[in-house]
């Protein structure tokens, strides 16, 4: 039997197929089977999988059409090894990706899963970003926003079949990954081992972004109310706020808005922090409540007119801040 399965959905992926592909097939790390599942694809995406000799690619083809989730419920529940890897068909593997991720689970048996950073590039290939998103404070921010690239995992299959595998239609990858922290541990790598691309028909940045923006508010919700109670809620522009979308509180330039938010968070980072849980570090959740605070913060006093930003400041007691306002030297930030 193989050491892992690396699970790769496909759906109308022709374009970058073949790059995703041989990136898992030239991994230093072999001994895997590569379980392959077109989801219903309309154009040479079976034709370029079956072009593939290799014994490792056990391919499976959907009917019709089942969507993300189901497609990957399927392949978990199929895979042959305890150990899954994800893939997408549009992205690239770094050749050292398997060996890296497998010989930490190897070396950590109680973590669940582990994720690692990306190198973002544009549909051409071409380098746009590398995040700089610090390991420790991974737990923290996944309460607001979803910093594990899905396409980056290697998971367990009995951890993610406990906590019912992929839920959502949208923001799956959130969802599952929120679960499985609440009572398994999680870590992320603090290096690039993947090229993640951004191309025009990625689902939650261009077809379907209305959809998992919406799916996110709601997921958000349910999370403070994990630690918050069951009748705990927030306006959206709140929900926004905290995911770094300041547009909505922006426009009512109302300071009380703005102080009140900023109340919310902390409001939620004492109860993160109360909250017993095997990931919970107090040291790194200090620190990237404390950042993320400044972060938006900051963000918001750089676009409202000075008076305001004068008056929003003396409400939280930034007196710091307020002197570098003054002085117009504003407060430099870590995201």
């Amino acid at each position: 039997m193989s050491a892992l399965t690396v699970l790769m959905p496909v759906f109308n992926s022709e374009r970058f197929l073949a790059q995703a592909i041989e990136s898992i097939l030239d991994q230093t790390f072999q001994d895997f089977e590569f379980l392959i599942i077109d989801d219903g694809s309309s154009d040479k995406s079976q034709e370029i999988i079956r072009s593939y000799a290799d014994p490792r690619i056990r391919f499976l083809h959907n009917e019709r059409n089942l969507g993300i989730s189901p497609t990957l419920n399927k392949g978990i529940t199929l895979a042959r090894t305890e150990l899954i890897a994800r893939m997408d068909a549009d992205d690239i593997c770094h050749p050292t990706r398997l060996e890296k991720q497998y010989a930490y689970m190897q070396a950590n048996p109680d973590c669940a899963m582990v994720s690692s950073l990306v190198r973002v590039v544009s549909e051409t290939g071409e380098f746009l970003r590398q995040d700089q998103f610090d390991s420790r404070y991974f737990y923290y921010n996944l309460n607001f926003v979803c910093w594990i690239y899905h396409p980056t995992v290697m998971y367990r299959k009995g951890a993610v079949q406990k906590v019912g595998m992929y839920t959502a239609a949208y923001s799956e990858d959130f969802e599952l990954f929120w679960q499985l922290a609440r009572n398994h541990k999680i870590h992320n790598l603090p290096e690039a081992l993947l090229d993640y691309r951004i191309t025009n028909q990625s689902l939650h940045q261009v077809l379907k972004k209305q959809e998992y923006d919406q799916a996110q508010k709601e997921q958000l919700l349910r999370n403070f109310r994990y630690y918050a109670g069951e009748d705990y809620t927030l306006p959206d522009k709140y929900l926004e706020c905290l995911q770094h979308d300041f547009t909505s509180l922006l426009q009512e330039q109302r300071v009380s808005s703005l102080y009140q938010c900023i109340k919310e968070l902390r409001f939620l980072n004492q109860k993160i922090l109360a909250k017993e849980n095997i990931n919970a570090d107090p040291k790194a959740i200090a620190e990237a409540a404390y950042y993320k605070e400044r972060f938006i913060v900051s963000a918001l006093v750089r676009q409202l007119p000075r008076h305001k930003a004068v008056l929003f400041l003396l409400s939280l007691g930034k007196m710091r801040m307020l002197k570098q306002l003054i002085s117009s030297k504003l407060l430099s930030h870590k995201p």
